[in-house]
């Protein structure tokens, strides 16, 4: 197993365990951090996208120059 999958795993053990403490779903708690994992890649890609139509928008003003 590689490193990374096994620090995963031993993450994924230890948040089942203070679930387990705290009588929370474990199922519910992965995925709202999927979803909050989802949501902060569409907003990394939206100021991505934001940035490359400013960088187009200014190339076309220059060219109009």
């Amino acid at each position: 197993m590689s490193h990374i999958k096994t620090i995963r795993k031993q993450y994924a053990d230890e948040l089942e365990k203070h679930c387990i403490e705290n009588k929370v779903s474990f199922m519910s708690i992965q995925k709202l951090l999927e979803a909050e994992k989802t949501k902060k890649l569409l907003k990394r890609n939206a100021l991505v996208q934001h940035n490359i139509d400013k960088e187009i928008d200014n190339a076309i003003e220059n060219e109009n120059k």
